[in-house]
């Protein structure tokens, strides 16, 4: 339904679409055990994916509707649920936690889906249940070039952002950061653990791996922390407050292949060839999930919004230029630039070093463990090696997770 105007963000457009999907590589580490198969009915929020592991933990549906395919890899591996979205189904309903208990707000996160929206660092991966932080960190700004800005779309559901923010306070006993934009003040006063810091800084203040450097940084430590960001929040607000899923997701959708960049207000996992219809000016185009800079490419069968996924980036190949276009394998050379796009606290050129020869511990040393992909993009697009670290540092990550 374009046109459609949501109080509180007068300017977003609702766009509808018929399909939608959850998609494998949004939960790494997991062993998917499949609770739904093609032509079953589901209502939104219903899940369709446990981890075999970690029976707990559910994935859940984005929208009602019926299941499509579901596509699968080499090796079986799990490549995407597709739903063709039928709203009449309707949506599980949840009552909210009976007490501040964190044994009963856990299985509340863990029977409502909401508990896969946590990541870890180091890794990358959805806690086990049981685990406990060192902290959890809740991303309430976002800095990525030509993001949606995170603060009218907290600001338009703040008592559900404050309700989920309060409930995760509450499930350990390890602090809770909120990480903000400067001036955009967020006080909770009923729990001393929640401690909100303003970040500014170019691209990186948005990281999680930077609020975590600064704030609680595990290095040798040897423990883990938490992070989600401020959609999963007001999801998991929504959830506590009107008893049922969100069915909406806030993106941007910008590039040089866009006729009118703008954010848009679209059902979760929604897919992006639908969205796109009558958005960009004739190919040929790469569709990247993300921005220019943090974004990457889609397969065909992958091209539906990703968990957390905040924008959709649509480049007219045809206006970069050429040297630009062609494969970059030059020395790794160093320069203030990749100085001033790394990370806050990381060595840029010996870390580079250190995962382009595939050296685990000499990254280690260097800081990988508080990082993700995310953090080294800005370093891949500098640097004209042509080496795609953040790649490189899941390589990394992976022989020191083996060797955990």
């Amino acid at each position: 339904m374009q046109g459609a105007r949501m109080p509180g963000l007068t300017d977003l457009e609702a766009r509808n679409v018929t399909r939608a999907a959850l998609l494998g590589r949004d939960y790494r580490g997991v062993n998917f055990e499949m609770l739904c198969a093609e032509g079953d009915q589901v209502q939104a929020g219903a899940a369709l994916m446990r981890d075999s592991r970690r029976p707990e933990i559910l994935i859940c549906a984005p929208r009602a509707g019926r299941i499509d395919r579901v596509v699968r890899g080499a090796r079986r591996r799990l490549v995407a649920v597709q739903i063709e979205i039928d709203d009449g189904l309707g949506a599980i309903s949840h009552a909210a936690p009976s007490n501040r208990e964190p044994g009963t707000l856990r299985r509340f996160l863990l029977e409502t889906g909401s508990w896969s929206s946590l990541r870890t660092r180091p890794f990358g991966n959805i806690p086990h249940p049981h685990a406990e932080p060192a902290a959890i960190f809740v991303t309430a700004l976002d800095t990525e070039p030509m993001a949606p800005e995170a603060q009218p779309i907290i600001d338009a559901y703040l008592d559900e952002f404050r309700a989920a923010v309060v409930l995760l306070s509450a499930i350990s006993a390890a602090p809770l950061y909120v990480c903000h934009a400067p001036g955009h003040e967020l006080a909770f006063a009923e729990s001393r653990k929640i401690r909100c810091v303003p970040f500014s800084g170019g691209y990186s203040a948005g990281l999680p791996g930077t609020h975590i450097h600064a704030l609680c940084p595990i290095g040798f430590a040897g423990g883990e922390v938490w992070h989600l960001g401020y959609q999963d929040v007001i999801a998991l607000g929504h959830l506590l407050l009107q008893g049922s899923p969100w069915l909406q997701r806030v993106i941007s959708l910008g590039g040089s292949a866009v006729r009118n960049p703008r954010s848009l207000l679209v059902p979760p996992g929604a897919s992006i060839d639908e969205i796109l219809v009558g958005e960009l000016f004739d190919p040929p185009f790469r569709i990247l999930a993300g921005s220019q800079i943090f974004g990457r490419p889609l397969a065909a069968s992958e091209r539906f919004l990703g968990a957390g996924q905040r924008q959709i980036t649509a480049l007219d190949i045809s206006a970069i230029d050429e040297d630009e276009a062609a494969p970059r394998r030059a020395p790794l050379i160093p320069s203030e630039r990749l100085e001033r796009v790394a990370p806050p606290g990381i060595y840029a050129v010996p870390l580079m070093r250190a995962l382009q020869v595939g050296d685990a511990e000499r990254a280690r040393e260097l800081g990988a463990l508080e990082l993700g992909e995310e953090d080294l993009a800005p370093l891949s697009h500098a640097c004209f090696s042509g080496s795609d670290y953040g790649k490189l540092l899941r390589h990394v990550l992976e022989q020191l997770e083996g060797g955990h």
